[in-house]
This record gives structure tokens, C-alpha cells and sequence, in this order.
């Protein structure tokens, strides 16, 4: 039998790692930068009229649907655990230090500027983004993708077009949602607690005057984005599974992932420009 024979690198071992390195930055940044364009594309395909056209628009209406009505009640449960958690303790200890007088300010930087948008996110991806996964990645498997090929229907139009434009709507209304159930959940707990005197509407105007003007354009917009690129990274990461050999119980938790970098990403973006 011929021995197997290895390759020999004759480059030194630091200059190898340095490669392996350069490699992997090279091969991420050419999927960032493909994802990138794709998500550009979906965007300037939604602003075509006569890509809505009836399939489509009927596809949007039912991934809405899914997306803002089915998730109403998880967004409220969640924003009431959010407000009896984060927020009511947040008061309590501005109570404790006799500076209830910075209730606004905290709950505009805590909850409307960071925490409304990741989690917003996150109920979007867990509610409809592994349907998506899972629908999206019998694709090309099952042969249906093809399928719409050849009846001379556009997929990125059908497929990537509603379900992106309807996450995206969808996460403003969760947002709007969630940020409302959690500050009427954390001021009556905080009423009932007796740490503060004062009415709902005081609060609500405590909150309204620590708000900035970009306050008002710049969570709502980013809430907008990161269900835009979490519907595009589960749909990239469904139609990404060619064949049976890729498990489709593996597309979840990779979905999750890339979503929850997305979400991240848009978020430190937003902060870093904002």
C-alpha cells in the first residue's frame, strides 16, 4: 500500500496562523457583503409597484398576521415580566435614594433606546422567524423552489419580498405594543408599592419630557430594521439548505444565531451613529 503523504507548509508557524486568520476575515466579510447586497436588493424590489402584485400582497397579509396579531400575547406577557423586573426595580431604588425625580431619563435610556428593540427582536424570530426557517428550508429540498422557476414566478419577489416588508412592520407595532404593557405594568406595580404618589399621567409625562427628539425617530427605526434583517437572515438561512444531507433541525439554532448577531449589529450601529 502507498503511504498517504501530507503537504508540508514551508511558511512558519506564525505566518500560517496569520493566513488561517486572513482567510477566515476574508470569507466572512464576502458573506457580509453578499447579505449586505441582498437585503439592498429586497429593498429596492419593495419599492417597485408592480412587484405587489397578487400573490405577493397576500403573502404579506398572512406573514403580517402572523407576525403582529399571533404575537400579541407573548409581547404582552413579556412586557409585563419586563416591567415587574427591570423597571419597577429601577424605580424602587431611585425611591430608596430619593431620586424618583430621574424615573424618566432611566426608562428612556433603559427600556425605549435598547431594551424594547432587542427584545422586539428576539419575539419576532422566536415567533415567526423559525416558521420561516422551517418553511423556507424545504425549498429546495422538496423541489418547489424549481417549481416556481419554471411557472416564471420571481422567488425573491414571493418568497423574501412580503415576509421582510411584514417582520419589519410588524416589529414597529410589537415595539409600540411592549414599550406601553411594560410602563403601565411597572407603574402600577411601583402605585401599588407605594414608590411613587403621583397619577399615570404624571409618569407618562415624567417619561415624555426626558425624550429627546431623536427619541422619537430613532428606537421606532431601529426596531424597523432589525425585523427587516431578521426576516432576510432566516429567509438567506432557509433557502441556504440544498439537500437532505443538511438536517433541518440544524437551520433553528444557526438561524438564531445569525439573528441574534443581526439584532446586535443594528443595535450598535443605531447607538454608534446616534
Amino acid at each position: 500500500m502507498i503511504a498517504r503523504t501530507q503537504h508540508y507548509d514551508p511558511r512558519p508557524r506564525p505566518r500560517r496562523a496569520l493566513a488561517a486568520i486572513g482567510a477566515v476575515t476574508i470569507s466572512n466579510t464576502s458573506r457580509l457583503l453578499l447579505f449586505m447586497s441582498f437585503a439592498t436588493t429586497v429593498a429596492f424590489v419593495a419599492l417597485r409597484r408592480e412587484a405587489w402584485r397578487g400573490p405577493v400582497w397576500a403573502q404579506f397579509k398572512r406573514v403580517l398576521d402572523e407576525v403582529a396579531v399571533r404575537s400579541l400575547l407573548t409581547t404582552v406577557v413579556t412586557g409585563m415580566l419586563v416591567g415587574f423586573a427591570l423597571v419597577t426595580q429601577a424605580v424602587y431604588w431611585l425611591a430608596q435614594t430619593g431620586t424618583t425625580g430621574l424615573v424618566g431619563p432611566v426608562i428612556v435610556i433603559l427600556l425605549i433606546r435598547e431594551l424594547v428593540p432587542i427584545l422586539v427582536g428576539l419575539i419576532v424570530f422566536g415567533r415567526s422567524g423559525t416558521a420561516t426557517l422551517i418553511e423556507l428550508g424545504e425549498a429546495q429540498p422538496k423541489g418547489w423552489l424549481r417549481l416556481l422557476e419554471i411557472q416564471g414566478l420571481d422567488p425573491l419577489a414571493l418568497l423574501v419580498l412580503p415576509r421582510a416588508i411584514a417582520f419589519a412592520l410588524g416589529s414597529f407595532c410589537l415595539a409600540t405594543v411592549l414599550l406601553c404593557s411594560t410602563m403601565l405594568t411597572s407603574y402600577l406595580l411601583a402605585y401599588g408599592l407605594e414608590l411613587v404618589a403621583y397619577s399615570i399621567w404624571d409618569f407618562a409625562d415624567a417619561v415624555l419630557r426626558a425624550m429627546k427628539i431623536q427619541d422619537f425617530i430613532v428606537p421606532p427605526l431601529k426596531c424597523i430594521v432589525i425585523g427587516y434583517m431578521v426576516a432576510l437572515t432566516c429567509c438567506s438561512t432557509g433557502l441556504g439548505r440544498r439537500d437532505e444531507s443538511d438536517d433541518l433541525q440544524r437551520l433553528v439554532p444557526r438561524g438564531f444565531v445569525r439573528s441574534a448577531l443581526a439584532i446586535l449589529l443594528v443595535n450598535t450601529l443605531f447607538d454608534l451613529v446616534a
